[in-house]
């Protein structure tokens, strides 16, 4: 099946195959929605428990799984897991036309209007299961990697997390994972970013000292993830751009490669229109895509092309948040459902509701997510594992959550008219995003 934007609906008419379950044959536009649980495997035998990253180049795997944060018997597999089964229930209701009645209720809790536009959002989840559910698998990490890796007995490539979102062609993914919170951090929810390449170019510039410090640190992606402890956030975000241009790091000062700090060619690590062409691992070292420094690399190539397109541009600069394009918009907006939601739906319960935690500054990275699935890409840190308010609604008003989520999703595609109400911190404004601008890039990722 593939989705179909309100202005493309037409054309796909024709196609007898895309069936939309109960409902009349091209009665109703149809989006894919993939909810993606993060996390799954397990990191326990560095030995056996492989982490996402398998190199073709070195035959190895680059790291051990990242198989997120705990504390005492909460985890964060678990937690997200069973809030995005939620989500994808309620994101079902929308398949059928009993489900589209209940679904319709949840909408008219938000919005002012009572008649809002028919659509299937048909959702998909990525995992259903953790490595808690086979412990004796030989490989328990085999269903929750993000990139390709070699099947252990046969060697045949299997694919990652992230080829099979894309083999799906959605429209959104919808990423829930949580955070640990340090000593006085209030908890909350907040945005993952990744920036485009007009913000790599611009750090690769300042390393070269073609541009000035200040085009960085006084602009909106200044606060990079500290992933290098006791290096700056400038420092970091040099790194983070290396990674991204060359498959190494940089050393602390930005001008050279560190080549012991490998983290491979990841738009080859998937499976996808962008990744090179066959025996691509010869150019290594070469002047070109795989040169290991500034001055003899070149962005040349299918995945390159990509990342220096429009689409590439809207999907992750500027946009409706200043900055982050639809990636910022989309996960910002589901955050404010979220913090608008809550309250609504527990106060027609007559039941107290939790006061929510902020919506923090955003994450900025090379994050895989945001970059190398083909569509928009709602990343969302939804909250801390160690503070009991996150907690709380994320189980015990897990039903309301997700109904916020999914009604977020509704807006994203259709929009929405929210009841304003000024005594919440947010209110979500309810706007769509504009597909059609991307016309068929989201189905051309295979």
């Amino acid at each position: 099946m593939v989705f179909l934007s309100f202005s493309r609906f037409r054309k796909f008419l024709l196609f007898p195959l895309i069936v939309l379950f109960s409902l009349p044959l091209g009665s109703v536009p149809v989006f894919r929605i993939v909810v993606d649980p993060g996390h799954g495997g397990i990191a326990k035998d560095p030995k056996t428990q492989h982490g996402d990253k398998y190199d073709s180049v070195t035959q190895t795997y680059l790291e051990t799984y990242k198989q997120g944060t705990e504390h005492g018997n909460i985890t964060e597999r678990k937690v997200v897991l069973d809030l995005a089964k939620e989500v994808h229930r309620v994101l079902k209701l929308t398949e059928t036309e009993a489900g589209w009645k209940e679904f319709e209720g949840y909408l008219k809790l938000f919005s002012k209007k009572t008649d809002f536009p028919r659509v299937t959002l048909e959702s998909k989840l990525t995992r259903e299961s953790s490595f808690d559910d086979d412990p004796s698998s030989d490989d328990p990490n085999a269903a929750y990697r993000l990139y390709d890796f070699p099947d252990p007995k046969t060697g045949v490539r299997r694919k990652g997390r992230l080829s099979k979102i894309n083999e799906l062609k959605p429209h959104l993914v919808l990423s829930l994972h949580l955070n640990p919170a340090s000593k006085g951090q209030t908890g909350g929810m907040g945005a993952v970013l990744t920036p485009g390449f007009k913000t790599f170019s611009q750090i690769k510039k300042i390393s070269e000292k073609k541009k000035s410090q200040n085009s960085f640190v006084n602009g909106p992606w200044s606060e990079w993830l500290i992933f290098q402890s006791g290096w700056s956030k400038l420092e970091n975000a040099t790194a983070d751009t290396w990674i991204y241009l060359h498959g190494y790091w940089s050393k602390k000062s930005g001008k050279e490669t560190d080549v012991s700090k490998f983290e491979g060619y990841r738009q080859n690590m998937v499976s996808w229109k962008y990744a090179d062409d066959a025996n691509w691992e010869k150019q290594i070292g070469k002047p070109g895509p795989y040169a290991t420094n500034h001055e003899d690399f070149l962005e040349t190539g299918k995945f390159w092309e990509r990342e220096k397109g429009k689409k590439e541009e809207w999907r992750r600069e500027g946009g409706k948040e200043g900055f982050g394009g639809d990636n910022h918009y989309v996960t910002k907006e589901l955050m404010r459902f979220v913090q608008y939601g809550l309250p609504v739906q527990l106060k027609e319960k007559n039941s107290p509701y939790p006061e929510l935690g902020p919506i923090q500054k955003p994450y900025i990275s090379t994050y895989s997510l945001p970059t190398y699935t083909n569509a928009l890409c709602a990343f969302i840190e939804i909250g801390y594992v160690n503070r009991n308010r996150d907690i709380k609604y994320l189980t015990q008003n897990k039903k309301e959550t997700a109904i916020s989520l999914a009604v977020g999703i509704y807006s994203l595609f259709v929009g929405l008219d929210v009841k304003k109400i000024p005594s919440l911190p947010y209110n979500p404004k309810g706007k769509k995003v504009n597909l059609e601008r991307y016309e068929t890039y989201f189905d051309d990722v295979l």
